[in-house]
């Protein structure tokens, strides 16, 4: 089954809706509410599943926090709220991920910072920050991973203004207002990959320190959402109009990080990206909200759900519940 989070808030959807796969375009969806809680749920975001716990991103900037679900098939009961929003480094989170030794690293919208935590709490600032050339002093922001380029942003704890180059992230703020910061983040092939959207790339940094290893060749035009392939070879990111892939790094000492364009559509603008095993699925964010699917590598694309009630925003592939 496909799940799905909205973009939300006061009159948008705020739950996850389950898609039956495998069995052609879908009318309706097997459950409108997989999440259940007494929990404020609001502009959920992205989504994380381990065993029979769902993680989720809960990105509204009155309850900003992760949330533990507990179930199967159609029903998650919430556990705990995983990681507190009373972290000062996390506002509006976008989305999450885990590495190999368990660490979550939590992208958030309104202080451009990955922060990162182990079972559910803070960890030290990255000691990669301790080493970087500063335009500007001041104290980063608790549990800070990937820290912003700019330290001085509306409405957060003023942070160090970093030098260009140090492998702080790019933020677009308009009218006092943040426009644009980060977006996506994965742990993959022993790096974390974190999309840089008004920077227009994906950044790669080492798991554990921090140490900031470079960023992908060329010009994406505003990314937003990662995928891994069933494989593990390739990596995928949704950008405007337009899906991107590039082989994964073999090295983790300089890796290298060049995408090309494989599939363009003039719908709307692309949120997030799902595999089955055998379809890919597309969600489409502007326009008509909608979700395509398309073969493995993103081709032949025909509607999945031609219609939805919101904007979708992420899409994460579990098994069809038993019958």
């Amino acid at each position: 089954m496909l799940l799905v989070t909205f973009h939300g808030g006061s009159s948008g959807v705020n739950n996850i809706y389950a898609y039956l796969t495998g069995s052609g375009p879908q009318t309706q969806p097997l459950s409108t509410s997989v999440l259940t809680t007494t929990a404020t749920l609001s502009e959920l975001r992205g989504m994380a599943a381990s065993s029979c716990l769902l993680y989720v991103a809960n990105g509204s900037k009155h309850t900003s926090n992760i949330l533990c679900f507990q179930g199967s098939g159609l029903s998650y009961t919430l556990q705990s709220v995983f990681i507190d929003g009373q972290v000062n480094s996390v506002n509006h989170p976008f989305s999450l991920t885990f590495d190999s030794s368990g660490n979550c690293y939590v992208s958030n919208q309104d202080t451009n910072v990955v922060a990162w935590f182990a079972a559910g709490q803070p960890n030290p600032v990255a000691s990669y920050w301790s080493t970087v050339k500063q335009k500007t002093k001041g104290t980063f922001l608790d549990a800070t991973f990937v820290a912003s380029k700019e330290g001085d942003l509306p409405n957060v704890p003023t942070a160090p203004t970093l030098e260009k180059g140090e492998g702080g992230l790019d933020v677009n703020i308009e009218k006092g207002k943040m426009q644009n910061s980060v977006r996506d983040v994965l742990f993959a092939a022993g790096i974390l990959f974190v999309v840089d959207e008004p920077g227009n790339c994906v950044r790669m940094y080492e798991p554990g320190t921090g140490n900031y290893l470079g960023k992908s060749l060329g010009a994406l035009d505003s990314p937003t959402h990662l995928l891994l392939d069933p494989t593990g070879a390739t990596l995928y990111v949704s950008a405007g109009k337009q899906i991107w892939s590039a082989a994964l790094p073999t090295s983790t000492t300089k890796p290298a990080l060049a995408f090309t364009s494989v599939f363009t559509t003039t719908l709307g603008n692309i949120s997030g990206l799902a595999f089955d095993g055998s379809n890919s699925y597309i969600a489409i964010r502007t326009g008509t909200p909608q979700i395509l699917i398309t073969d493995e590598t993103f081709q032949n694309p025909t509607a999945f759900v031609a219609s939805l009630p919101d904007s979708p925003e992420f899409l994460l592939f579990l098994p069809n519940p038993a019958k």
